[in-house]
Order: structure tokens, then sequence, then C-alpha cells
């Protein structure tokens, strides 16, 4: 009965080290003032809004998306935009789709020992932003406003502008808008 107990214990053991090995995943950092850190990631946005970065010596640090400019984990890259992250759904020449993963509207966090409550973009977390190459601004993508942001962030692509209002196109094929939008000429 011990021998059993004794392994039951070290089995729920070794599933939580498996568990946690699972989210650390190698990946680099890009700060603010746009140097590269190589290390390990912990992906902490859906619960906390931020991600957890042991680097190369050991050191570990918690960093919000106030505190870099984004990071890639598994070839996926994610940028920080108005206090949240954004992960790259589609990207081109023209235009970047993002998809908000972190949602830190009023979260409070302290400067010093002053509260500080956060303002982020317009929409919520699994909202879609499109940001155009000539344009720093994250434009929000929604079933609502659907055709009116794109055929104004667009307007430039008449391939796009008669899929859209002839319904060949809608909010549901967003990536594929992207990537026609990129490839138009």
């Amino acid at each position: 009965m011990k021998k059993a107990f004794t392994f039951i214990i070290a089995l729920l053991g070794l599933s939580t080290l498996l568990v946690s090995a699972q989210t650390e995943t190698k990946g680099t950092i890009i700060t603010s003032a746009n140097e590269t850190l190589e290390g390990v990631i912990k992906d902490q946005m859906q619960k906390k809004g931020n991600i957890l970065f042991t680097g190369s010596t050991g050191s570990k640090k918690m960093y919000s998306p106030s505190d870099i400019s984004g990071f890639t984990i598994n070839g996926v890259k994610y940028v920080s935009y108005a206090n949240d992250f954004y992960k790259e759904v589609s990207t081109g020449s023209k235009a970047t789709l993002f998809i908000r993963v972190t949602d830190n509207s009023g979260k409070t966090i302290y400067n010093g020992a002053e509260p500080v409550v956060l303002a982020t973009a317009e929409g919520k977390s699994g909202d879609y932003y499109l940001q155009v190459k000539s344009d720093s601004k994250f434009n929000l993508v929604n079933k609502k406003n659907f055709a009116a942001v794109i055929s104004n962030v667009c307007a430039d692509c008449v391939s796009v502008q008669s899929d859209i209002k002839s319904g060949q196109l809608n909010y549901t094929q967003i990536t594929k808008v992207v990537e026609q939008y990129n490839s138009c000429l």
C-alpha cells in the first residue's frame, strides 16, 4: 500500500513538472530600447496579462505590455500596443492583422507607491485589429463595423472593395481579406 501511495505521489509530482514545462517556451523579447533578448518565456497573458521571462543568466523578470515592444514564442509574434498584447495573425507588405490576447483595461499597477489604472484600446480580448503599414494605428474590426473599417482602410484596393460589396468576403473571412489586400497592386 505504501509503495502504491508513493508511486501516485511521484506520478502527480512528475505531471506537475510536465505541465509547467509545457507553459515555459524558448523565445525572444524586444525591449522598449529595441534590444533583443533570448531566454524562456512563461505565458501568463490570459491570467495576469503579462509574461515571465527567464534570461540566459537565470534571472527572472515579469514583463507587462508597457515594458516591452513585443516578443516571439514558437515563431509566433506578439506586439505591445495600448497596454495589451496582440498576436500577429497575418502580415504582408501593406497591412498586418492582429488579435488581442489580453485585456488589461482597468487593471491597477503601481508607479512607485502611486496606483495607476490602465487604459487600453477600445475592444476586448479576442477582437481583431488591422494595422496598415502607412499608419501605426490599430483599427478595431468587429462584426458590426467590418464593412466600414475595411472599406476605409483598404480603400486603395478595388478587388477587396468589390468582394466586400458583393458579399463574397465577410467578417468570418477576415484573414482572407487581409491576404487579398496585401496582394493587391
